[in-house]
């Protein structure tokens, strides 16, 4: 039993020198790749607080709340249109161009679209014929259809955008998310908010104006997706022809992966709208707008957590492909770590000066039932961050069926536990239940990818996460609590925290740059910008490897024991 500890030391040690290389240029990849979707997403960020913001302060409760639920409905919808097809080219694109298949690679993006806005119209169509019994089943009445009405139409120009997008991620390319989606139609839509209100318009005016920024976005998104193919590499001569004759073979390969992941997708995002919904709907508009407004500083940060994940997703298929299990788990507890370091001052300053963040929203927006909600997500997104990217691992690992049973199981226990405690406990009541959700997803997602994985075997990489969670919980944790307890929370006390621990903070990353594996992310930030335009080209690792099809590992999770 004594040297049990020192063995394990010792293959961690030889993981660690086996992969450093490795590990540094998937993790500059990361850096890269993060840095531009991190800008894109605080804009993107400052952007939907700012819409929140407006249309708090320029509607009545029960009219911002109709239209908060309005558009959680069409978000949600817009993800089950998507049927998965974001992670199925994430999987796919990569290992195909990896082949020399670049044939398949434009016909996996048509296999993926097709299905797409045939379902998107459907959606759509049922929308506007079914706006008016479905507000009044949600409680939103006769504004509630109208607002319905006027979003539904923008429905298939999201979705296509979205999926153009991720097919352009999907070879490693994030700068197109960055400027389409995070910059320039987040942009147009807080602008787009502010002339409705400005305008006085209702909740049906600030729908119209909302949704018709996707128009733009899909626009934009084709021209990107048809630049971003048109500068991959050609495929070698004769592929057409052998390509050709599998096309129903590579359809029937992307849906057997991509489909659980249409329903794990569902429901994910249904986890993080159907509260918002099921709130106007138990209670009222108006309980559903606060709950948005003391909520919405949970999207803010996701959309940064976001970044690295979709970078990850490149970056774990050619790892995978590689078979490189002692560069993947560096890369994901590093990444874990970088994700730390990214959000959890945010949910700790917003977790300690709860009164002064929901004042923004309105003095009608302080109350005792928004503060304990702003506690609860606090500290349940604080734990999330810290579990690592688990799902998308498990998706690129081809375990799409398990990431299903997740989200199944999290979207369970989300409505069950709303239906119970929404009620009896108003807004306090859905964020219970939708912590209750998130620790069940992320509890399963580490459990099932620590042995579909082997992610626990180098543990000396998890003192990175843990070192970042150290660093911030001092910087701006303590501090902010402090504060908090001795003087109150004001907007000046909330400022002067953070201000100083955004001081120390870069003080303390500084020194512990080297543990933190900044030095790697420094380093890689400095290189070229075609790195980061053009990551997965011949000369990566991957692409030299022998070729094999993407994996076939099945779905089924009962091969989760064995």
């Amino acid at each position: 039993m004594t040297g049990a500890p020192g063995a394990a030391d010792q293959a961690d040690q030889a993981d660690q020198a086996g992969s450093g290389g490795a590990t540094a240029a998937h993790l500059g990849q990361v850096a890269r790749g993060g840095a531009v979707g991190l800008a894109g997403s605080a804009f993107a960020a400052a952007c939907g607080l700012a819409s929140t913001v407006l249309v708090a302060r320029g509607l009545a409760a029960g009219e911002a709340g109709i239209f908060f639920a309005a558009t959680a409905l069409f978000t949600t919808l817009a993800v089950v249109s998507a049927l998965g097809t974001d992670s199925g080219l994430a999987r796919f694109l990569l290992r195909l161009e990896a082949e020399g298949r670049t044939d398949d690679v434009r016909r996996a993006v048509r296999t993926a679209g097709l299905p797409v806005v045939v379902v998107a119209l459907a959606v759509t169509a049922a929308l506007l014929l079914l706006a008016e019994p479905l507000s009044s089943v949600l409680g939103l009445g006769e504004d509630g259809t109208r607002v319905i009405r006027a979003v539904a139409p923008a429905l298939p120009c999201c979705v296509l955008a979205d999926l153009m997008l991720a097919a352009t991620r999907a070879v490693g390319q994030m700068h197109q998310t960055a400027l389409v989606d995070r910059v320039l139609r987040a942009g147009v839509q807080v602008v787009a908010v502010a002339a409705a209100v400005a305008a006085e318009g209702g909740p049906a005016v600030l729908g119209l104006a909302w949704s018709a920024a996707y128009l733009l976005s899909l626009l934009l998104a084709a021209a990107a997706l048809r630049s971003c193919l048109r500068s991959r590499p050609a495929g070698p001569a004769g592929a057409r022809a052998e390509t050709s004759a599998g096309a129903a073979s590579l359809a029937a390969e992307f849906w057997s992966f991509t489909w659980p992941r249409g329903v794990a997708g569902l429901a994910q995002v249904v986890v993080q709208k159907a509260d918002i919904i099921l709130v106007a709907a138990l209670l009222t508009p108006g309980h559903a707008a606060l709950y948005t407004a003391a909520t919405r500083f949970v999207a803010v940060g996701q959309l940064a957590n976001q970044a690295v994940h979709q970078v990850l997703q490149a970056r774990f298929t050619v790892l995978l492909i590689g078979e490189d299990g002692a560069a993947l788990r560096r890369t994901f507890a590093i990444t874990t770590g970088w994700a730390v370091l990214l959000v959890w001052p945010l949910y700790l300053v917003v977790g300690t000066g709860a009164p002064t963040y929901l004042s923004v929203f309105g003095a009608d927006y302080v109350t005792t039932g928004a503060l304990a909600t702003v506690a609860v997500m606090a500290a349940t997104m604080l734990l999330a961050v810290g579990s690592g990217p688990v799902d998308t691992l498990l998706l690129m690992a081809g375990r799409s069926g398990l990431s299903m049973v997740n989200g199944l199981l999290a979207l369970a226990v989300d409505v069950v536990a709303c239906l119970v405690l929404v009620p009896r406990m108003g807004i306090v009541g859905a964020a219970v239940a939708w912590a209750l959700a998130l620790a069940v997803r992320s509890g399963l997602g580490i459990w099932q990818v620590r042995r579909a994985v082997d992610l626990g075997r180098l543990r000396s990489a998890w003192g990175v996460p843990a070192l970042a969670a150290g660093v911030a919980v001092a910087c701006f944790g303590v501090p902010g609590l402090l504060v908090a307890l001795l003087l109150g929370s004001s907007p000046l006390g909330v400022l002067l925290t953070a201000a100083l621990g955004a001081v120390a903070y870069v003080a303390a990353l500084a020194a512990l740059g080297e543990r933190l594996a900044l030095d790697i992310a420094v380093a890689a930030l400095r290189r070229t910008r075609t790195a980061t335009t053009h990551p997965t080209r011949p000369h990566d690792p991957a692409a030299t490897r022998p070729h094999q099809p993407p994996s076939k590992e099945s779905d089924d999770p009962c091969l989760l024991e064995t």
